[in-house]
């Protein structure tokens, strides 16, 4: 009995299975019918593919700020490039009666800004100077699409190491 089993697992080895002889249908180039059927898929723009993780109200009320950009009445000034979070204020002043105040970008340069000048992306228009910061009017979407008008206050900026 001993002997019989590995004669037996050789005799098996040895014998080809019955699964690896060519048959008919692996005789020739035969196509497999799932491959006859196959189509040809579409050609994709890839450049004009939405952006899935961007909001449907934004992407179609972004048009809408643009176009209100386009027809704002002022010209563009220098800091309307900016991110207003990248921008500080570093001086209030009085000139005569009335009040400017300096902006300093993160690269170091000054702007002087006056009541009525405009920074930031979102049309921040500057509506107060006071002795300790300023306000601006800012144009931005809400949730639901629309345009909305949001007050940012600018304060100065101390520092610690200068008293």
């Amino acid at each position: 009995m001993r002997r019989s089993i590995p004669v037996m697992v050789l005799a098996l080895m040895l014998a080809a299975p019955a699964w690896a002889q060519p048959g008919p249908a692996a005789a020739g180039d035969a196509v497999p019918d799932a491959m006859k059927r196959m189509q040809k898929a579409p050609d994709i723009d890839y450049a004009r593919l939405r952006d899935p993780f961007s909001s449907a109200l934004v992407m179609s009320s972004g048009l809408a700020l643009k176009e209100q950009r386009l027809r704002s009445d002022h010209a563009h000034e220098a800091l309307e490039d900016f991110d207003l979070s990248t921008l500080k204020l570093v001086a209030v002043y009085a000139m005569g009666p009335d009040r400017v105040a300096m902006i300093q970008n993160a690269e170091g340069k000054g702007y002087i800004v006056r009541l009525g000048n405009y920074m930031g992306k979102h049309d921040g228009r500057i509506v107060n100077i006071a002795a300790d910061g300023i306000v601006l009017v800012e144009h931005v979407l809400n949730p639901a699409g629309e345009i909305a008008q949001r007050r940012v206050t600018m304060s100065l900026q101390t520092d610690a190491k200068n008293p």
